[in-house]
């Protein structure tokens, strides 16, 4: 979409005379600027306003109920319900409670098929973000000899059957890394890297448009590309 709107604005300065051509370029470099700097900031305002309506629809229909209808209530009675189960959850005695209620959660059928799917993709999503779950950044050959896969170790163990050290590697998939493989390994077959757990998230989520250019730089210079 971006290449025809860009192609679009190209046949139209184009067409134009030379004097206004320049003028054309000028403000078609400063939209594309605009709209590049613009684009971070809307996404952001938009994720921040369905985050919002949805914090504020879970207790809304409750506030109506009593008669509340003012404007941002709903989201802090929701945030302060959010803030008091965090708080159960970190006592003894809160957890003992929440632990009968999803006790209670389980035994009904089509809820408990529900809760245990949801409570799943949560514990994964909130293991995958932890980046303290993943050890170091490798690199796996595939899938032909001189291209690498991007990894990150999160375990390893040792095999008696085939009597190996092997290494699960997650290997995630761009630009979204909440999806990807694991994969167990031999441990001498991965490919170390020198990558920081940060710049290798950075570069998978980006799809290699972020890369670490510094050390780019310091090997073009090593090798006598850059004086």
């Amino acid at each position: 979409m971006a290449i025809e709107f860009k192609k679009h604005i190209r046949r139209f300065v184009d067409a134009l005379p030379a004097n206004w051509r320049r003028v054309a370029v000028a403000l078609r470099n400063r939209l594309l600027a605009g709209i590049a700097v613009s684009i971070p900031l809307v996404v952001t305002i938009w994720v921040l306003k369905v985050a919002y309506t949805f914090i504020s629809g879970i207790s809304e229909p409750y506030m109506q109920l009593f008669g509340v209808n003012y404007p941002g209530v709903p989201f802090v009675v929701t945030l302060a319900l959010l803030l008091m189960i965090g708080t159960m959850a970190t006592h003894v005695l809160g957890r003992r409670v929440l632990v009968g209620a999803e006790r209670v959660l389980l035994r009904v059928p089509v809820v408990a098929t529900i809760y245990t799917g949801v409570k799943h993709i949560a514990d994964s999503l909130k293991g995958f973000n932890n980046a303290a779950n993943f050890k170091r950044v490798v690199y796996i050959e595939y899938p032909s000899q001189g291209c690498k896969l991007i990894g990150f170790v999160t375990g390893q163990f040792f095999d008696p059957t085939m009597r190996k050290d092997m290494t699960t590697v997650v290997i995630p998939t761009a630009p979204n890394p909440m999806t990807g493989l694991v994969l167990v390994v031999e441990s001498h077959r991965l490919i170390e890297s020198e990558l920081t757990l940060d710049e290798a998230m950075k570069l998978v989520v980006s799809a290699g448009l972020v890369v670490p250019k510094k050390r780019i730089a310091a090997t073009m210079i090593e090798a006598g590309a850059i004086k």
